[in-house]
């Protein structure tokens, strides 16, 4: 089976989120049978990082390779650790009891008609997990004959046990309904009475081990085993949206999730909601948007993990100005350079107007009107064109694919702002990501805000980024401007990708992600482009997704590759810009 990129990254999301923290390196995903990350399980193996020592079970669970019916151990440590996690997570998260019973349900149907007796130690397996979702629904009572219900008791482990318990629970009871033995176990095969089913679970499959693979089939789903194998490093600079929608039970629930998470909404309801029909609309139809300028109050750091999100968001800002700080000096030389570029475009190429004057360049044709009309304006200086007629929105990607990046991109949104408003020129800056949904804006300055440009080292990544809907919401408030030129700088790595899919008039979904997101990106740029504003991106990116940038933004992008390159490279760009303008 064939799992797309997309689908990993959305199970390496899944499990960040019930870590509840970003810097686990998910070494196990869970896939169903169409490639789909699985949205209960990877969630609990986040839970799992949460609650319990990851290292210890991992050297645990390697025990069990090119054993006899690995996959089988695997599938029951699984359904053990899932039980012990729940019981620890039910209260914390009450979204779970619902996603387990949903899970149990859709596992029951999908199991109906697969314990017919076969030559295959699997369905002893598939039976445990048949009980044991039986009992998840309450349905205790009613456990078919083909269960071993002793096996069942023992493998459904209790979360008041701490890992090293939970370890000797799993392998005890390994060891005492099937051959596994522990390294160093002199324990001897146990006594017991013969099942057919004990017969053929223990019969080793001929060439088994080969058949092993970092995705294999497991009584649950597909899973991947990345630290097993070694053969791929899970990029933890993706996206890595938290799936609060499913832990929100109504519309209002996320909501209020999405404000505790970001900050306070800047419109009402109304006006978003006439935002959405304007905005969300052909591959964003699904979409819905949050502005806000990032303000909170003291309650909402104390709403569970979104309160735990904004607060990592206020320390960020703190590490984003410490940095700036850290190169003060080079950060200022790049800015004088800079503006000085972009002042001397201005005086070249913005619309001028020469006049008479008491100072300035001699005009020899004007010298009678000194002599004659003591008129002393016999001088010709050049007037630079209004700064009014041209503002410059910037807008900055701050989903989690730029993690790594953040105290640098949010310099360079500031020194673009700081050296354009030293030059008279308005400015808005913000930010865009996605999440649960939700495309949302986080706005650090408006035009007419020349003092607040310091509000951009607030920027932070998380989530996703659907960066045709932020292309197309940016467009239209720059056209609701009154500036004669428009500009509009967006600071990316050009990995358009989001939960959200693209619904067709057909009716038929795809993923928000690859070829998909940058075709949309690029319309969206074009359109913006055909309405008179000039977009220009500032690559943030890596080698991989110059392709995407390129398709997106033509020729009109900068890639910055040094700092001391930064004022020249920006600089041309937008001396360019102004040329043509």
């Amino acid at each position: 089976m064939e799992i797309s990129e997309f689908e990993k990254k959305r199970a390496a999301n899944l499990i960040w989120n019930g870590a509840e923290n970003y810097d686990i390196e998910p070494g196990f995903r869970v896939f169903d049978s169409e490639g789909h990350a699985d949205l209960y399980w990877n969630s609990i193996v986040g839970a799992v990082h949460k609650h319990y020592d990851w290292k210890k079970l991992e050297d645990f669970y390697l025990t069990f390779h090119e054993k006899t019916d690995q996959t089988a151990y695997e599938s029951l440590f699984w359904i053990a650790m899932e039980n012990c996690t729940f019981e620890r997570e039910k209260e914390l998260r009450p979204v779970f009891p619902y996603l387990r019973r949903e899970y149990a349900k859709h596992q029951l149907k999908s199991l109906e008609g697969s314990f017919a007796l076969e030559d295959s130690a699997g369905q002893r397996v598939l039976a445990i997990m048949h009980g044991h979702f039986r009992r998840a629904l309450g349905e205790n009572e009613s456990l078919p004959d083909i269960v071993d219900v002793k096996l069942l008791n023992d493998i459904e482990v209790n979360g008041d046990l701490d890992t090293d318990q939970v370890i000797d629970k799993i392998a005890d009871t390994l060891e005492t309904y099937f051959t596994y033995r522990r390294p160093g176990s002199q324990k001897p095969a146990p006594k017991r009475s013969v099942s057919p089913f004990s017969l053929l679970f223990t019969r080793r499959r001929k060439g088994h081990t080969g058949d092993m693979g970092p995705i294999r089939r497991l009584a649950f789903g597909y899973g991947e085993h990345l630290s097993e194998y070694g053969s791929e490093v899970l990029d933890q600079s993706r996206l890595s949206v938290a799936f609060a929608r499913y832990s929100a039970q109504t519309d209002e629930g996320l909501k209020e999730y999405i404000t505790n998470y970001f900050g306070k909404p800047l419109y009402d309801e109304q006006q978003v909601r006439r935002i959405e029909k304007e905005y969300c609309f052909g591959n964003h139809t699904d979409v819905h948007l949050h502005f806000t300028d990032g303000a909170y109050d003291e309650d909402m750091l104390k709403s569970g993990f979104a309160g735990k999100m904004r607060k990592q968001a206020v320390e960020q800002a703190k590490e984003n100005e410490a940095a700036f700080q850290e190169n003060i000096a080079k950060y200022r030389v790049t800015i004088l350079r800079l503006t000085n570029r972009i002042r001397n475009s201005m005086l070249m190429h913005m619309d001028s107007q020469v006049v008479k004057s008491n100072a300035g360049r001699l005009d020899t044709s004007l010298i009678w009107r000194g002599l004659e009309l003591d008129d002393d304006r016999i001088f010709r200086k050049v007037l630079p064109g209004d700064n009014g007629n041209l503002s410059v929105d910037i807008l900055l990607d701050a989903s989690t694919s730029q993690v790594h990046r953040q105290p640098i991109v949010a310099a360079q949104g500031y020194m673009i702002a700081e050296s354009l408003t030293r030059c008279g020129i308005p400015v808005r800056v913000y930010s865009f990501c996605s999440m649960n949904g939700y495309t949302v804006v986080n706005l650090f300055r408006d035009y007419q805000e020349v003092k607040k440009n310091r509000n951009i080292f607030r920027y932070f990544t998380t989530g996703a980024n659907r960066d045709g809907l932020a292309i197309r919401l940016a467009a239209g408030m720059i056209e609701k401007n009154d500036a004669e030129h428009r500009l509009l700088i967006v600071l990316s790595d050009c990995q358009p990708n989001d939960v959200v899919k693209v619904r067709s008039s057909s009716g038929t979904y795809q993923d928000y992600a690859g070829q998909t997101g940058v075709e949309d990106t690029a319309a969206e740029v074009h359109r913006a482009r055909m309405e008179g504003i000039t977009v220009l991106c500032v690559f943030t990116g890596d080698d991989k997704s110059l392709p995407s940038v390129q398709r997106i933004y033509g020729r009109h992008f900068a890639r910055i590759r040094k700092l001391d390159l930064f004022a020249d490279t920006v600089g041309s760009m937008l001396q360019t810009c102004l040329r043509n303008i």
